[in-house]
C-alpha cells in the first residue's frame, strides 16, 4: 500500500525516517558527558569521533595522541560511535586506575571472540577472575631463575645472528632482523623448537610468523572491529591475524606438548608450565582448560614475545643509525664491557647502563603496544570531584600523549638516552611512562624481553655498524594497517663492519 501517490516519494520517506531512527539511537548518548561536566570533543553523527580511524587517516595511537592534545585538562570524554570513552591524562589518575583501584579496572576492553577460543583465552584478553588464575599459574615461566636457564640458548641464538649477519653485509632490513631474531628466541626458549630463522634456506616457520604479523587492509579492518565493534566482529566471525598462520602455530606447539608428555622430559620453559596444569584437575574443571585453550597461552607468548622484542630491536637500530654520536658512544660502553668480563652472563647484563638508556628512551618513542585500554566493571568516582566512571564505561590511556608531553620529557622529539640517566624520578608522582603497562596487568615478560634486546644489541653492535641509506625513512611515516607501531616502508639501513 502506497503511502502517497508515488513509489518514489514513498521509497524518500521511509529512508528519511530510518536514516532518523538510526541517527538518533547513535546520537542518544552524546551529550553524556556534557552532562557530567566533563571536557569533551564534539562527535559527528553516527561514528562519535572515530572518523580518523575508521578511514585510517591516523593509527589508533595518534588518534588517542591528537585527544590527550586537545586538552591540559586531566581527562577528554570521546565518543567511540555511540559509547562514551574517558581518555586520561592525569598521571595521578593514572595510577588509581591501573593500582590503587584495579579492581574497578581489571579487563580489557578489546574482543575477546566467541568464534576463536585460542584468541579468547589469551591472557592478554582474559577476563576476570580467569585471569587472575591463570596468571599466576603462568608466572613462574619468567622468574629469575628461569631467565639464568634460558640465558646460555639466548647467546647461542646471538651467536648465529651474527654468522647470519656476516654472510649477508650491506642493505639491512631492521624489523626483518628483530623478527628473525625474537622469533627464534621464543621458539627455543618457550617452546624448545629450533626454528632455523637465520639459515640460509627459508624457514617454514619464519614464513608463517611473517605471515602472522603481515599487517594488511583485511586484518586492519579486522582489527579496527576487534576494538571498536564487537558485534561486528562476532557476527562475521572475523579474525585478528591471518588464520592460517594461526592453524600452523597451533598444530606446532599442540605437537610440541604431546611430545613432552610423552617423553616426561624437561625443556626449562612454558610448555612445562602447560603439561603441569594440564595434570591439575581442579584448574582444569575451573578453567575448562581443554582443546584450544590449551594452547592460548603458548600462543599469547608468541605474538607478545615476538612483536615487542622486535620492535624494540629495530627501532633502537633505526634510532642509532640516524644519531651515530649515540651509536658511537654505546658501541664504546659494550666493547669495554667485552674487555671487563671474559664472557657476558645474567649477573654482568646490569653493568650496561648506557646500553639500558637507549633502550628505555626507544621504548619511550615507540612502545610496542602505544595505548592502554580498560573497563570500568564496577562505579567509580574520580578522586577529589563527584565525577562517576559508571560500570561499563571504556577507559582509554594514550601511550604517545604521555610519552610525548614536554612535562615529563623535555624536547620530546628528540631522541636523548641520557633522559633516563637517573631513573629515581621516574614516574614518581604518578604514571607517564608505561611502555609495558603498570599494576596488576604489567606485561609479564619485561624482564625476558629487555634480556632479549640487549645480548642482540651486544652481538650487533660490538662487530658492525648501521648507517642511513637514501631509502632510509627520516622521519617514519607508520603504517594506518597496524595498531602496533610500524614504518609503512621498513626500517631499511646499511650494516658494515667496523673495527
Amino acid at each position: 500500500m502506497l503511502l502517497s501517490s508515488s513509489w518514489l516519494i514513498d521509497i524518500s520517506l521511509l529512508l528519511s525516517i530510518t536514516v532518523y531512527i538510526l541517527y538518533k539511537y547513535f546520537s542518544r548518548n552524546y551529550d553524556y558527558w556534557k552532562k557530567k561536566g566533563v571536557y569533551y570533543l564534539k562527535p559527528k553523527p553516527f561514528i562519535g569521533n572515530l572518523y580518523d580511524v575508521i578511514t585510517f587517516k591516523k593509527t589508533m595511537a595518534h588518534w588517542q595522541q591528537d585527544v590527550y592534545k586537545s586538552t591540559d585538562g586531566p581527562y577528554v570524554g570521546v565518543f567511540v560511535f555511540h559509547k562514551p570513552v574517558l581518555s586520561l591524562r592525569s598521571p595521578e589518575l593514572i595510577k588509581e586506575v591501573l593500582m590503587k583501584h584495579f579492581d574497578h579496572f581489571s579487563n580489557r576492553t578489546a574482543l575477546a571472540p566467541e568464534h576463536n577460543q585460542i584468541f579468547a583465552n589469551t591472557l592478554f584478553l582474559l577476563k576476570n577472575p580467569e585471569w587472575k588464575l591463570m596468571r599466576s599459574k603462568v608466572t613462574p615461566a619468567f622468574t629469575s631463575g628461569k631467565l639464568r636457564g634460558m640465558f646460555p640458548i639466548l647467546k647461542n641464538i646471538g651467536h648465529e645472528m651474527n654468522m647470519y649477519l656476516n654472510k649477508n653485509r650491506g642493505l639491512l632490513e631492521a624489523k626483518d632482523l628483530g623478527t628473525k631474531y625474537a622469533a627464534e628466541v621464543i621458539a627455543r626458549t618457550a617452546f624448545g623448537i629450533n626454528a632455523r630463522c637465520f639459515d640460509e634456506e627459508k624457514s617454514s616457520f619464519y614464513e608463517i610468523v611473517s605471515l602472522f604479523f603481515d599487517f594488511n587492509w583485511k586484518t586492519a579492518a579486522s582489527q579496527t572491529a576487534f576494538f571498536f565493534m564487537h558485534g561486528v566482529a562476532n557476527l562475521l566471525r572475523l579474525e585478528f591475524v591471518d588464520i592460517n598462520a594461526v592453524k600452523y602455530l597451533k598444530e606446532v606447539f599442540s605437537c610440541t606438548i604431546e611430545q613432552r608428555e610423552k617423553s616426561n622430559g624437561k625443556g626449562n620453559d612454558l610448555i612445562d608450565i602447560i603439561v603441569e596444569l594440564k595434570k591439575d584437575k581442579e584448574f582444569c574443571n575451573r578453567m575448562k582448560f581443554e582443546g584450544e585453550k590449551i594452547v592460548s597461552q603458548p600462543m599469547q607468548f608468541f605474538a607478545a614475545g615476538v612483536e615487542t622484542t622486535s620492535s624494540a630491536i629495530s627501532f633502537t637500530l633505526y634510532e642509532l643509525c640516524i644519531h651515530p654520536e649515540i651509536q658511537n658512544k654505546l658501541r664504546e660502553e659494550i666493547r669495554n664491557y667485552l674487555t671487563e668480563n671474559k664472557e657476558i652472563t645474567y649477573e654482568n647484563l646490569t653493568q650496561l647502563k648506557y646500553m639500558e638508556m637507549c633502550i628505555l628512551e626507544t621504548l619511550r618513542r615507540y612502545p610496542a603496544l602505544p595505548f592502554l585500554d580498560r573497563l570500568c566493571n564496577k562505579d567509580f568516582t574520580i578522586p577529589g570531584t563527584d565525577i562517576l566512571i559508571e560500570k561499563g564505561t571504556l577507559v582509554y590511556i594514550p601511550l604517545l600523549g604521555l610519552h610525548f608531553d614536554e612535562k615529563y620529557f623535555p624536547e620530546p622529539d628528540k631522541y636523548n638516552p641520557e633522559r633516563f640517566a637517573d631513573k629515581s624520578t621516574l614516574n614518581k608522582d604518578g604514571l607517564y611512562y608505561l611502555p609495558f603497562g603498570e599494576g596488576p596487568r604489567i606485561c609479564l615478560g619485561e624482564r625476558f624481553a629487555m634480556m632479549n634486546v640487549k645480548i642482540a644489541l651486544i652481538n650487533i653492535l660490538s662487530q658492525f655498524a648501521v648507517e642511513p641509506t637514501s631509502t632510509t625513512p627520516v622521519p617514519i611515516n607508520f603504517t594506518k594497517k597496524s595498531f602496533a607501531l610500524r614504518s609503512d616502508v621498513g626500517l631499511p639501513m646499511r650494516l658494515v663492519e667496523c673495527n
